[in-house]
């Protein structure tokens, strides 16, 4: 094919709207052409980079046994409706009917199918383990498409899938996975760290991802390099620092003067109540009083959809992180005031530990 033939066209400008550096690149080079809000086409360059991705994938799937096939893109809901993610995944999920008026959905991942396959023709303990894989079109309603090709409503995946007898053994089937990406991305020249992760929508209860360092980047890595813990930042742990005695005694000009307990006098000996107008916040409380944030409680109350109303405390000066929250109590909501005033008989704004009555929380 001649050089004047083929299809390269190049820009000299950023494309407007254009943020991550990558996107803006991609464009430039003649690799992709945005069609729409998170939907590109790839041109012949960007389209042979994508096939020798795709190889690099291939060849280290096989090289741990992991076979190949290709599932529909288009499922019918019944097998979403069966695993109760048809009801538990929002405007994410493409759905639509066909000209008979059937429910289908355009699928964002394939355990749906997998498992389907699977119970059909899995017919002994004999036959495992099995570690199937395909790279698929998926579809996924982004509220937010952005960063190019990162972030889009249709995008290509490999995703794998491992049936296996016990826990052992999905646990080998895992470890051979990380050797395999870990071999795709050092060949693909991606310096990346595998961190702990919520599995969110996915489900399970051990999850991984591998992360690449970028400015552009929008999550956060908590690790340390002596010894070796990473996670992502939703779901890190942190180690639990004592309060020091000092910590606890309050500004010698503080409107209300008060003492504190020291730190080895049980607290429920000096309680008392002390008023505190106008002060809805802990930071206003704590302007107030004149004590540090770290010394008060926080107290949120929530509806879980399978444990019902529940009290959640956390300290004065940090926040309740929702992933990890629902990591414990699983999906949940704030609840009304209604809900509080039923539960614990107080209004919102004076919700604590102490004297709850009896009640559903």
């Amino acid at each position: 094919m001649r050089v004047s033939h083929t299809l390269l066209p190049t820009v000299k400008e950023d494309p407007a709207g254009a943020e991550a550096i990558s996107h803006k690149l991609m464009i430039r080079a003649g690799l992709i052409r945005q069609l729409g809000a998170g939907i590109y086409v790839f041109l012949p360059a960007g389209w042979r980079v994508m096939q020798k991705i795709a190889g690099i994938i291939r060849e280290e799937m096989s090289a741990i046994g992991c076979q190949e096939i290709l599932m529909p893109v288009i499922n019918p809901a019944e097998v979403w409706q069966q695993s109760g993610r048809w009801f538990d995944i929002g405007d994410e999920l493409f759905r639509l009917k066909d000209r008979k008026g059937a429910d289908m959905v355009l699928a964002m991942t394939h355990e749906e199918v997998i498992t389907w396959l699977a119970a059909r023709e899995i017919h002994s303990y004999k036959q495992l383990p099995q570690l199937w894989y395909h790279i698929q079109t998926k579809e996924r309603d982004e509220a937010r498409p952005k960063s190019g090709i990162l972030r889009t409503r249709e995008f290509i995946m490999k995703d794998s899938y491992s049936l296996d007898v016990d826990v052992a053994g999905l646990q080998a089937s895992y470890a051979k996975h990380i050797q395999a990406y870990n071999a795709i991305f050092r060949r693909c020249g991606l310096r990346t760290m595998m961190v702990q992760s919520d599995p969110g929508m996915m489900g399970g209860s051990i999850s991984h991802e591998y992360m690449a360092f970028s400015e552009a980047g929008e999550d956060e890595v908590v690790f340390c390099s002596d010894c070796g813990y990473a996670a992502n930042a939703e779901l890190a742990a942190g180690r639990h620092e004592p309060l020091d005695d000092a910590s606890a005694i309050g500004a010698p000009d503080a409107p209300v003067p008060m003492t504190l307990p020291d730190a080895d006098l049980p607290a429920v000996e000096r309680l008392r109540e002390i008023h505190t107008p106008e002060t809805r916040t802990i930071e206003e409380v704590t302007a107030f009083l004149g004590i540090p944030a770290r010394r008060f409680i926080k107290s949120l109350v929530v509806v879980s959809e399978t444990r019902g109303t529940l009290l959640v405390l956390v300290r004065g000066d940090h926040e309740v992180h929702e992933a990890k929250l629902r990591r414990v109590i699983g999906e949940f909501r704030l609840a009304t005031a209604n809900e509080i005033q039923e539960a614990l008989g107080v209004q919102a704004g004076f919700v604590g530990p102490l004297r709850l009555r009896r009640g559903p929380v």
